[in-house]
């Protein structure tokens, strides 16, 4: 009988954090994304998504760790305003198919998994505990030693129209996600312009952040292409 571990095993992913961080930029064709995606049922969220599986198995393939049946990360999604308050996220758990070599049909089973899982994580809410400082010095505690997730992935519209910094308009806006707690990546994406503008994030001690550009950008590649 074969076991399904849906928590993280031993793996560079998680640990103590250095203080050397890496930092690597991606972005493409937001239109051509889309094209690609909407046919198969997927959102760009969904994209980014596909795109941060094939870096993660670029980067435990680096670091010859086997590849596992999926890694989970964690997702927030923004939760309907209550009283004026300008910003309410909840989490969701997506496990990343990383077996699965077929791209298409990797996207396809994330799409299902995030069309399932984000109505919940937005039922569920945010814990109210976890606001204060004292939740927040809990949540740190434990996130020394968590293994529910292995990393961060977050995903935001950015504004409709063109920026302007002292008169002159903005060309590109990078995101870089944070790292908190063990995870040593992370992976955030904004769009704007018409394109997806993308910023991996790494404990570069420990995650070859080379070889997370690379595999997600090949996949970014082919879902333009």
């Amino acid at each position: 009988m074969t076991v399904i571990n849906h928590g993280v095993g031993q793996t560079a992913l998680l640990g103590p954090r250095s203080a050397l961080h890496g930092v690597r930029f991606l972005d493409v064709s937001l239109g051509s994304l889309t094209s690609h995606v909407r046919p198969l049922g997927g959102t760009v969220n969904d994209a980014l998504l596909d795109a941060v599986a094939a870096g993660y198995r670029a980067v435990l393939t680096a670091l010859s760790e086997p590849i596992p049946k999926s890694l989970p990360v964690s997702v927030p999604v923004a939760l309907t305003r209550h009283e004026g308050s300008a910003n309410q996220v909840g989490v969701m758990l997506v496990r990343l198919p990383l077996d699965e070599t077929d791209a298409d049909h990797r996207l396809r089973l994330i799409a299902e998994q995030t069309r399932r899982e984000k109505p919940r994580a937005r039922a569920q809410g945010t814990l109210e505990l976890m606001r204060g400082p004292v939740g927040a010095r809990v949540m740190d505690v434990v996130g020394r030693r968590q293994r529910l997730v292995a990393g961060f992935v977050t995903n935001v519209p950015g504004p409709s129209g063109t920026l302007r910094l002292c008169g002159a308009p903005v060309a590109a806006i990078w995101p870089v996600a944070v790292l908190a707690a063990n995870v040593r990546s992370g992976v955030a994406a904004l769009s704007y312009e018409g394109r997806l503008w993308c910023g991996i994030h790494v404990d570069a001690a420990s995650i070859p952040g080379s070889a997370f550009a690379d595999g997600m950008a090949q996949e970014l590649l082919r879902l333009t292409t």
